[in-house]
């Protein structure tokens, strides 16, 4: 599948912040004191990174603009 100009400026727009999500949150909930383990903090962060990675590609398909040859 070919990406037009928008959905690759969603993209560029999107993947910092699913890392980042992915990464920061479980850390931060395992400095709180939140989460018990690091088994739970990796759990977590995975959970994360595919919920995130679920929803930009839903994001991104979204995003195409049909042309008049489709």
């Amino acid at each position: 599948m070919k990406l037009d100009k928008e959905q690759k400026r969603i993209l560029k727009a999107i993947w910092p912040i699913c890392l980042a999500l992915s990464v920061v949150n479980p850390l931060v909930n395992w400095m709180m004191g939140k989460m018990d383990s690091w088994k739970d903090v990796l759990l977590s962060m995975a959970g994360f990174l595919a919920f995130s990675i679920l929803f930009g590609a839903i994001y991104v398909l979204g995003a195409k603009i049909p042309t008049k040859d489709q």
